[in-house]
């Protein structure tokens, strides 16, 4: 079948590129800053010029080909013209028509190209002091302590994200810009008391995470493309790495202000991780990850919960085995992410949930329930007869995989499964400490013919029992850990950061 004619990324590109950076990227900006004001999480609008990830790839763009000598202006035309070239882009799913895996490829890369700017920021801060900011002694780690955060950020955690706080306040506040000089200016002293910080710390955490030179961007935005020019949309943007783009003028501008706020998330942590100690920082994330769906799990306090059973010298059955009276449900647990191949078609996207997700349903959670049922010696106080349910749970979301779609392209467990990431997890843990947990597990591993959407049962589980808007323990008491300066000093942030325009 020939390729149907459609919008070239070329086309884009030079959309993008048709004005100077030093214009284009803080009109950019302030369309981000319009989207995110009032709310933590985004959620498109009919009526938006331009969406979230089109201004991350508009930025990306025009800082790799764009320069100085180019337009000077910037109209809603010009904006409205970037929109409807990246909505009409060729898709290889129109070379692809009528052939197995088209439909389920263009889903991959749509939901991975833009839910991740819907993500909610309370769960993702909250979520970094639980993971990264514990006691390790216990987890034999190579790398990770609470120090060694600290020396890699340049402050401890909790003064780490009430950095980030400050900084994303700076650049809602100011056009996308941030400029470490106000800090020095005395109404911001207030600001810092309420913090319990003092500039110097702000500056190194913007300094070492969050902004890197523009000429250092602008390779990275031109280097490595796809060699297919359909797919380059979908390349990595180094804008998640540093937001923030040091002009050459010396101002600090972050061209798409959604993803400032992403950087304070365990997975924007990740990349920092892996930069700084690599496979052994993979390694460590492991066990960390382990741990915390273990203390997530305790919160729920089953009858039996039982961690790591080794069944037969130096093999280990799956992570979790939890016994309810006729219930046994069977966790794995898996901190990989999906690597850049597996964003882009659904043939990428198998063999990536093959090595960690397609491991956990046909190698741990069968042989573990095939061994519960079998009465094995090792699984004490869990009986053999009980219905057996099981549940994956993902650092990262592994998104669709819950669909009769893309579940049918997975290897089977031979039981009832659902696929969770650790933000699913916490909500359903939430859930389930409303009351009847079994039942709520029960309802959670249930295959009707659309699949399970893991949060539509869990709010209905809550509501039904009188609790529509159920709260996880940890999350709240690591919030009111992490946040609880910045919520008090806030108002005067706003203020500092607005004043000092």
């Amino acid at each position: 079948m020939s390729p149907v004619p459609s919008t070239r990324y070329a086309g884009f590109v030079a959309a993008a590129r048709r004005v100077a950076p030093s214009v284009m990227l803080p009109v950019l900006a302030n369309a981000s800053i319009q989207q995110l004001r009032g709310s933590s999480v985004y959620r498109p609008r009919a009526d938006e010029v331009i969406q979230a990830w089109v201004i991350a790839a508009a930025a990306r763009e025009n800082i790799a080909y764009g320069n100085e000598f180019r337009q000077r202006t910037v109209s809603r035309k010009d904006l409205l013209r970037l929109r409807n070239t990246y909505q009409e882009m060729h898709d290889p799913i129109l070379n692809t028509a009528g052939q197995p895996g088209a439909v389920e490829s263009l889903m991959v890369r749509t939901v991975f190209e833009q839910f991740p700017f819907a993500h909610s920021r309370y769960e993702d801060l909250s979520r970094i002091l639980l993971l990264f900011d514990r006691d390790y002694s216990s987890l034999n780690c190579e790398v990770l302590s609470v120090t060694a955060w600290e020396e890699l950020l340049g402050a401890p955690l909790e003064r780490f994200m009430r950095s980030a706080f400050f900084i994303l306040v700076g650049a809602l506040c100011n056009g996308g810009r941030f400029d470490p000089g106000w800090l020095s200016m005395p109404h911001f002293a207030p600001v810092f008391d309420a913090y319990e910080m003092v500039p110097a710390e702000v500056v190194e955490v913007f300094d070492r995470v969050f902004v890197a030179d523009f000429a250092d961007v602008h390779a990275l935005a031109a280097a490595n493309r796809n060699p297919d020019p359909h797919l380059r949309r979908f390349d990595p943007n180094p804008l998640l790495g540093t937001p923030f783009v040091r002009m050459p003028d010396g101002t600090n501008l972050a061209p798409c202000v959604h993803l400032v706020a992403q950087r304070v998330s365990p997975g924007s942590l990740y990349y920092v991780g892996w930069n700084k100690w690599k496979k052994k920082f993979t390694r460590d994330l492991g066990k960390v990850t382990e741990a915390y769906v273990g203390e997530q799990l305790g919160l729920v306090k089953p009858p039996i919960l039982l961690h790591d059973v080794e069944y037969k010298k130096g093999q280990h059955a799956s992570d979790y085995v939890i016994g309810y009276p006729g219930l046994t449900v069977i966790v794995e647990v898996k901190s990989a992410r999906v690597a850049q191949p597996g964003r882009l078609d659904v043939d990428g996207y198998l063999a990536d949930v093959e090595k960690d997700v397609g491991d956990a349903m046909k190698r741990q959670i069968k042989v573990t329930a095939d061994l519960i049922k079998a009465g094995h010696p090792a699984f004490q106080g869990i009986d053999p007869a009980a219905q057996i349910r099981g549940i994956v749970v993902t650092a990262e979301p592994h998104y669709m995989l819950n669909s009769p779609m893309f579940r049918s392209l997975l290897p089977d467990s031979g039981y009832p499964t659902i696929i969770l990431s650790l933000n699913e997890l916490e909500f359903a843990v939430s859930a389930a400490l409303v009351g009847d947990p079994a039942g709520f597990f029960r309802a959670l591993t249930d295959w009707g013919p659309d699949g399970i959407d893991a949060n539509a049962v869990a709010s209905a589980h809550a509501a039904k029992l009188g609790e529509p808007n159920p709260r996880n323990p940890l999350l709240q008491a690591a919030a009111e850990r992490g946040w609880a300066k910045v919520l008090e000093g806030g108002s005067a942030a706003s203020g500092g950061a607005a004043v000092a325009t």
